[in-house]
């Protein structure tokens, strides 16, 4: 069915919802990046990290560390080597073009890397942008009503991945009304936030006319199961579905189960 059975619930102290961000990328060869400070202080996303190393540590979470600064947010990859960011990486980092795409090959073993211009500038995120459905299906926002900024994007993404099968998928965006979390930039609309696992997407809805078009395209290419999943409630505060997950497999996934089972 694609539900987590209910005797898998680990409730623990992290100290944020969008655990994407500051965990760790890659369930298959986790690395832990530094996670930057984008939506609050400095002092705030250290001890938002802090918070999950010491969860991570306490239930023995394998796992590789670097210095290099890094959302998950602003991480996508098909979990086999070809990696998309923006160049928000670039900036925290204080890398060029080409000096960024070998930092994340050598720290990763990426095979290929995209680097994108994002498509809003607070959170500057890949995976509000793009999502990889399969190892070579990659899902892009159809900026069209943008054309020079859609061409940006396009001619990066067939540059860097010259033999992946690019499909876009409609997107519309929707701003939080005046008075409501303010200071938030919404992520209402954007339906390839979702979280891409062996056998299923969990792919976010938003009650919004485009919904269906985007949820039949994502069906036509992949032989995943698509599970939609209402975020109305929570994509004001700037993310969705993949935005609140946190991937594990192999013995990191078997340990946390374990803990929770034992509780």
């Amino acid at each position: 069915t694609g539900k987590v059975p209910e005797d898998i619930l680990l409730v623990d102290d992290v100290r944020d919802i969008w655990m994407r961000d500051f965990t760790t990328v890659n369930p298959m060869q986790p690395v832990q990046f530094t996670y930057t400070w984008a939506s609050m202080t400095q002092k705030q996303s250290k001890e938002v990290q802090k918070s999950f190393s010491q969860f991570a540590d306490r239930y023995q979470i394998h796992r590789a560390k670097t210095d290099l600064m890094l959302d998950g947010g602003n991480f996508v990859d098909d979990y086999a080597g070809r990696v998309i960011t923006t160049t928000r990486f670039m900036q925290d980092n204080e890398l060029s073009y080409s000096e960024a795409k070998q930092k994340l090959k050598n720290t990763l073993g990426a095979r290929e890397v995209a680097i994108l211009e994002p498509d809003e500038e607070v959170l500057a995120h890949s995976d509000g942008m793009v999502s990889w459905v399969d190892q070579n299906t990659l899902l892009v926002n159809d900026y069209s009503k943008i054309p020079s900024f859609r061409t940006t994007v396009m001619d990066e993404l067939k540059a860097s991945f010259p033999t992946a099968k690019i499909v876009e998928v409609p997107v519309e965006y929707k701003t939080n009304p005046k008075g409501e979390w303010d200071g938030f930039e919404s992520a209402c609309g954007v339906n390839l936030n979702a979280t891409v696992t062996h056998n299923n997407i969990y792919v976010p809805t938003f009650n919004m006319a485009h919904d269906q078009q985007a949820l039949m395209i994502i069906k036509q290419n992949t032989f995943k199961k698509i599970i939609p999943i209402n975020t109305e409630s929570v994509c004001p505060m700037g993310g969705s579905v993949r935005c609140l997950t946190w991937q594990v497999t192999g013995d990191n996934a078997v340990k946390l189960i374990q803990a929770a089972r034992d509780r």
